[in-house]
C-alpha cells in the first residue's frame, strides 16, 4: 500500500516537472498573440492566485503579454496595452476574493468613471490567441474607444461575419472594436446589377447598416449629390466608371468636409498626393475638421462589381503613434497597423487577404 501511494506520488511529482515551463518558454507563449515585429520589445508578465503579478521579462515597447495560465481550462495568450495595467491589477486582485466576473467588471467600470483608475485612450489594442488547445486558437484584436457608439463610429454592436468587426460594450468606458479571426474578405453574396448606383455604393458598409447609409456622389466639378438619404451615420460613394477598377466606398458623416475639400482640390489637376497635403495642412490650420478617433471607412474594391471584395477598412485615430496605440507601423503577419503615424491622418489598417 506505501509502495503503491510512494509510486503514485512519484508518477505526480515526475509529470509535474515535465509539463513545468520555463520562464523563456513562457516568454515565447506569451508573444504569439502579437505581430511579429512587437514580439521581441513586449514585457512578459505572470499573475498568481492572489492577483499580484511577477515580470518575466522587461521590455522595449508599450505592450505587456501573459502566458497561458495552465490552472485554466482551454489555452489563451493576451497581450495589452501598458495603460491597462492598473485596471488589470484591480480586476486579478478582486477577482481573487472571489468576485464573479461580472461584479469584477462592474467595480472596474465605476473606478474608471470615478477617477480612480485610468480611462483606457482611443485606438489602444489588445491581442489574444484562444481556443480548447494551443492548436486551436484563433486570434482577436480589439482597439479601445471609451464611450464610443455605432453612432460615433459607423460600426454595426453586433457580430457581422462578412467582416469580423464591431463595436461591442458601447456607450461605456470600456467600449471597444472587436476584430476576430481573419475573414476572406470575399465578393458580396448576389451582388445587384453595376448600374444600381446606390445597391452598389453601399455593399462597402457592413451588412447591418447599409439600408441605413446615406449615399452621394461628386460631379467633374467636385459638387455633391444626394442619390438618397439615410438614417444612420454612414455616407457612402458609388463607383466612379470614369476610372479604371471597381471601388466603392462608405465613411463616417463626419468625413465629408474632408472629402468636400479633397474633390475640389482634384478638379484642378492636383495628384493625390497634393491632395492629401493640402487636406492634411487644412485640417491643421483649422479650416476643416480633424478626425475624430475610431470613425470608420470602409472600401469595396476589386476588377469589377462581381469580384470586388471588402478588403480595407480603416479606423481613424489622428496623431497616434505605435507608442501610444500599441500597434506597428508597417504591414503586420494579421493584416492591422498603424499608417501616417503622428499625422492628423493617422489611421488603423485592417486589410484582408
Amino acid at each position: 500500500m506505501n509502495h503503491v501511494s510512494l509510486t503514485g506520488l512519484m508518477i505526480v511529482t515526475v509529470a509535474g516537472l515535465a509539463s513545468a515551463q520555463t520562464t523563456d518558454e513562457k516568454i515565447a507563449q506569451a508573444v504569439k498573440a502579437l505581430p511579429e515585429s512587437m514580439q521581441d520589445g513586449a514585457s512578459v508578465v505572470e499573475y498568481n492566485a492572489t492577483g499580484h503579478r511577477t515580470i518575466l521579462r522587461e521590455g522595449t515597447n508599450s505592450l505587456v503579454c501573459e502566458p497561458d495560465d495552465p490552472n485554466v481550462e482551454g489555452f489563451r495568450v493576451s497581450c495589452y496595452h501598458q495603460n491597462r495595467i492598473a485596471r488589470l491589477n484591480f480586476e486579478r486582485q478582486l477577482a481573487a476574493t472571489g468576485k464573479s466576473a461580472a461584479d469584477v467588471f462592474q467595480a472596474r467600470s465605476a473606478k474608471v468613471d470615478a477617477g480612480d483608475l485610468p480611462l483606457p485612450v482611443a485606438g489602444q489594442m489588445g491581442y489574444f490567441l484562444a481556443g480548447a488547445d494551443e492548436a486551436s486558437t484563433v486570434p482577436t484584436r480589439s482597439a479601445r474607444l471609451p464611450y464610443a457608439t455605432a453612432a460615433s463610429t459607423g460600426l454595426p454592436t453586433d457580430t457581422d461575419e462578412s467582416e469580423g468587426v464591431w463595436l461591442m460594450q458601447a456607450g461605456t468606458n470600456r467600449a471597444h472594436i472587436m476584430i476576430v479571426g481573419t475573414p476572406s474578405g470575399r465578393p458580396p453574396a448576389n451582388p445587384p446589377d453595376a448600374t444600381d448606383k446606390v445597391a452598389t455604393a453601399v455593399l462597402a458598409a457592413p451588412a447591418a447598416l447599409r439600408d441605413g447609409a446615406t449615399v452621394v456622389e461628386y460631379d467633374a466639378n467636385g459638387d455633391r449629390h444626394i442619390l438618397r438619404d439615410g438614417t444612420n451615420t454612414l455616407v457612402c460613394e458609388p463607383d466612379d466608371p470614369n476610372t479604371e477598377g471597381f471601388a466603392a466606398w462608405c465613411y463616417h458623416e463626419s468625413h465629408v468636409p474632408r472629402v468636400n475639400f479633397e474633390k475640389k482640390v482634384a478638379t484642378t489637376g492636383a495628384d493625390r498626393a497634393e491632395v492629401f497635403r493640402q487636406r492634411v495642412a487644412a485640417v491643421e490650420a483649422g479650416k476643416i475638421p480633424l478626425p475624430v478617433a475610431g470613425q470608420m471607412q470602409y472600401v469595396l474594391s476589386g476588377d469589377d462589381a462581381v469580384s470586388a471584395t471588402r478588403r480595407g477598412l480603416a479606423v481613424r485615430l489622428p496623431y497616434a503613434t505605435s507608442d501610444l496605440s500599441g500597434l506597428p507601423e508597417e504591414r503586420s503577419n494579421d493584416g492591422i497597423w498603424l499608417m501616417q503615424a503622428g499625422a492628423n491622418r493617422a489611421h488603423i489598417m485592417i486589410f484582408r487577404p
